[in-house]
């Protein structure tokens, strides 16, 4: 009896159909959906702020970074008196904005400040914006050596008025500088400041290695906190273990320099040069022995 299979490609080809239609509207959701545009807030060492703008856009459960796209920042309100700077988004779909000589005066006066980003839109496209709410604080890291421990203290202190008062209950990292990623003075990932204001932890990395005089580098930071922004300090401190980088460069090795090559490597060497030039000198001499044993030839034939 003959089996009739039409049913089953049939199913087939309704799944394939609508995994296909599926494929197509998610294709057309991540091309229709919004540019987001952001601002962050950076102070490094309590010195010059600046502002990082990102734009992206989701595509499937993912956001992917949009570039080339023009964008004014403002202070307080888009006027082009309060414009600090305009950047277009590279690669990664950021743009880095330094805040002008001309907006200290006002950065001094104010303890709060509001910051506009507003995009350049092209024609058949629409503005964008987002806005940034900041106080000013600043960050601040001290150590404690009591010959028992050593600890690790930092204080983010907002400018209330005339005074720098010190924010309780704010998360920050207390670290040691490294060159990939900053490592944790401590066994917790995050320190929470008290009610006095003060994030402290005691430094269990003894054993880490610092420069040629034991120097590290502890580092605070406060991250993406929604009402000061991103804060970093650093201390240097005496409290790693001294390192001496050793350097084979003066030793006889195969990747030193000319009158350090091993002494093998040296007799190999100029046998083969001392070879090359003692056969060419041979050969020269029996050039010369032969064409001299000609003449005499030549000679004796006429006599």
């Amino acid at each position: 009896m003959k089996k009739n299979y039409h049913h089953k490609i049939f199913i087939i080809f309704l799944l394939i159909l609508g995994f296909t239609i599926h494929k197509i509207k998610a294709q057309d959701t991540a091309e229709v959906a919004p540019t987001i545009l952001s601002l962050r807030y950076f102070l490094p060492e309590n010195k010059i702020p600046y502002l990082i703008v990102n734009t992206k856009k989701k595509a499937g459960r993912i956001f992917e970074p949009v570039k080339n796209i023009t964008v004014n920042v403002y202070y307080n309100e888009a006027t082009e008196n309060n414009l600090l700077g305009k950047i277009t988004t590279a690669s990664n779909g950021e743009g880095r904005v330094a805040f002008p000589v001309s907006f200290k005066n006002t950065w001094d006066s104010i303890n709060e400040f509001k910051f506009v980003a507003e995009s350049v839109p092209a024609k058949g496209e629409e503005l964008i914006s987002s806005d940034l709410t900041i106080k000013k604080a600043i960050l601040v890291i001290d150590t404690l050596n009591d010959g028992e421990s050593r600890t690790v203290i930092a204080q983010l202190k907002e400018k209330t008025g005339d005074e720098w008062v010190a924010v309780k209950e704010i998360e920050m990292k207390l670290g040691v500088k490294r060159l990939l990623e900053n490592l944790t003075v401590g066994d917790a990932e995050n320190y929470t400041s008290d009610s006095s204001g003060t994030a402290s932890a005691v430094f269990i990395r003894d054993s880490i290695p610092g420069d040629n005089k034991g120097n590290i580098v502890l580092v605070a930071k406060v991250e993406d906190n929604d009402i000061y922004g991103n804060l970093v300090v650093e201390k240097p401190v005496p409290w790693g273990k001294p390192v001496i980088a050793e350097s084979n460069f003066w030793h006889r090795t195969l990747w030193s320099t000319g009158n350090r090559a091993p002494f093998w490597l040296l007799f190999i060497a100029l046998s083969i040069i001392v070879g090359v030039w003692g056969t060419f000198i041979y050969l020269v001499m029996l050039l010369l022995k032969m064409k001299k044993m000609g003449k005499e030839y030549e000679k004796n034939m006429v006599t």
